[in-house]
């Protein structure tokens, strides 16, 4: 009855689970989520797409889908499914960016709540979860495909023939010269033009790299100011979950070995059967990139997994680093710890 009353006069609530990779957010929230009659809106840049199961670790069993799944028998007898969202909703081959998620996770969150449910934003791409809880405006990004100077406008070149300011050449212009630059020409340019983004980004994803170049290029405005902040009409309790990092770089050499047993390097052979390209399946980082480099022969068994592993190892630092600039994280240890949280701040 507590928890009603709460629910009936907190309908702007939102709990929100983060962390590094191979934390155990999922089975983290999952246990909130029954416990407090919530609902589970992913925060996860890959989960989105279909048929990339295993390589994102949806563990559908934990939200008590029936379906068996990885290796897993199903969900338990009478176990009660915790709705989700935002997982499997698009097909890989289609693009999808921060700026449909947002609007998505909105309105995922809005259902929750005129449900009378606690919504849960749960995962670990951290510009998903900051485009919901610090409400980015996306109305900022480059110009028309094909614009053209302002006439009488002058604009200075860099030393490839690329503007930099003032007026812009049109899109296809700029992304043939930038096509001509090398990863490693493209990364020092962002480090010198835009050293915010360049500290977050996956610097071994060419596509990325690239566009925030684009979009300085297209704009005159960094990517990392491209963003206008309006909060949300929300009340917000962000949870983090702690481990040691040398734990949580065993975890995920843990859950490398068991991904691969349960059938990823399959699951990844058959997203390109299905017709994903092997410039998609590297866009997408991490297991995908790395063993379609092993199904081309670029990688032997070996040179993959220790690549792979290395690179999520990496990849968990920078989350921590980008988590951890922000002081408004309670940082937990166990369920017990988000329990007593979560009961405080239901209660304000």
């Amino acid at each position: 009855m507590l928890f009603l009353k709460c629910m009936q006069n907190n309908q702007k609530k939102l709990i929100v689970i983060v962390g590094p990779t191979a934390t155990g957010k999922t089975k983290l929230a999952v246990k909130l989520a029954r416990k407090f009659k919530g609902e589970i809106i992913s925060a996860d840049s890959r989960q989105v797409y279909r048929g990339m199961d295993i390589g994102t670790g949806k563990d559908l069993v934990e939200y008590g889908v029936d379906k068996p799944s990885r290796g897993h028998s199903g969900a338990q007898k009478g176990q009660k499914q915790v709705p989700y969202h935002l997982i499997d909703i698009i097909n890989p081959k289609n693009p999808f960016n921060v700026a449909k998620y947002q609007k998505l996770a909105y309105k995922a969150i809005a259902g929750a709540q005129y449900a009378n449910k606690l919504p849960f934003l749960v995962g670990g791409t951290g510009l998903y979860v900051d485009s919901v809880i610090k409400g980015f405006q996306f109305n900022l990004d480059v110009i028309p495909s094909g614009a053209k100077r302002s006439v009488g406008i002058p604009f200075r070149k860099d030393k490839h023939g690329i503007a930099t300011s003032a007026c812009w050449p049109p899109r296809n212009d700029i992304r043939r010269k930038l096509d001509n630059l090398s990863l490693k020409q493209l990364s020092a340019r962002l480090q010198k033009i835009d050293p915010e983004t360049f500290r977050i980004i996956d610097l071994k994803n060419r596509r990325r790299v690239q566009r925030a170049l684009e979009i300085y290029y297209e704009t005159g405005k960094k990517k990392s100011d491209q963003q206008e902040i309006k909060k949300p009409d929300l009340d917000i309790l962000i949870l983090g979950i702690k481990f040691p990092l040398e734990k949580i770089y065993q975890r995920i050499d843990s859950r490398l070995e068991t991904r691969i047993k349960e059938g990823m390097i399959k699951e990844i052979k058959k997203l390109r059967k299905q017709g994903v390209s092997w410039k998609r399946l590297d866009e997408f980082g991490l297991e995908y990139r790395y063993v379609s480099r092993y199904l081309r022969g670029l990688l032997t068994y070996d040179e993959m997994v220790e690549q792979l592993m290395m690179a999520i190892h990496h990849f968990a630092k920078r989350q921590l680093t980008w988590f951890n600039r922000n002081k408004d994280i309670s940082w937990i240890e166990n369920i017990r710890e988000a329990e007593i949280e979560i009961k405080r701040f239901l209660q304000k």
